[in-house]
């Protein structure tokens, strides 16, 4: 039955479109949208305008439109999709959330600092991002969506400074389908835990498992 589930989810993954998401305002070249209630701003697709990133690009903490200030809490759905010219990007510490596929297929990314702040990673947050050598969990994440980390072909160094594997919500895939690839990656965790790691749902995507 659980396997069942599972392939059931992967099929979804492939059968749910792209959803044109139309932003609300744009700063300094950045889309944004609002909240219902006009409490927080995101980073935004840009819907069928089909804008897409390159170079270096910094996200503020903070976006001001029409004399109101938000604060950004969050790179949304489809944020940055498809940007194969991005080279990098500076995301603040009022981000707690990284929307599904934000930065899917962003082939030119070779690396990214997730702060600290954030806790949600979301479904195939960064699929495709074949650049990336290495990642860093910071250790308030609590939850990883399907196939987050998927077809990262060149990822090598999984940085998690999560303590405790088991209050992690790991998502199906997160990092692989081909067991061929576990052999190629490492995972370093905080002193301590290896062990609580080679028991946990982590195992499944990492042969290598030690202390930072």
């Amino acid at each position: 039955m659980k396997k069942l589930i599972t392939i059931l989810l992967v099929l979804a993954a492939f059968l749910v479109p792209k959803i044109a998401a139309a932003y609300d305002f744009q700063v300094n070249g950045i889309a944004y949208k609002t909240d219902l209630w006009d409490d927080y701003a995101m980073v935004a697709d840009w819907g069928e305008e089909g804008v897409l990133y390159t170079g270096v690009v910094t996200i503020p903490e903070s976006v001001t439109n029409d004399d109101t200030t938000y604060p950004v809490t969050k790179i949304g759905a489809y944020a940055f999709a498809e940007s194969t010219g991005l080279t990098g990007v500076n995301i603040p510490a009022s981000v707690t959330e990284i929307g599904d596929h934000a930065f899917e297929n962003c082939s030119g990314l070779p690396e990214i600092t997730i702060p600290e702040t954030v806790t949600t990673i979301g479904a195939r947050a960064f699929v495709g991002c074949t650049k990336l050598s290495s990642i860093e969990i910071p250790a308030g994440v609590t939850e990883f969506g399907i196939w987050a980390f998927l077809n990262c072909d060149n990822l090598k160094d999984v940085y998690c400074h999560i303590s405790d594997p088991t209050a992690v919500d790991l998502g199906s895939f997160t990092f692989s389908l081909d067991s061929d690839e576990y052999s190629n990656r490492t995972l370093h965790v905080p002193a301590g835990s290896v062990n609580a790691y080679k028991e946990s749902d982590w195992a499944e995507y990492f042969t290598s498992i030690v202390e930072m």
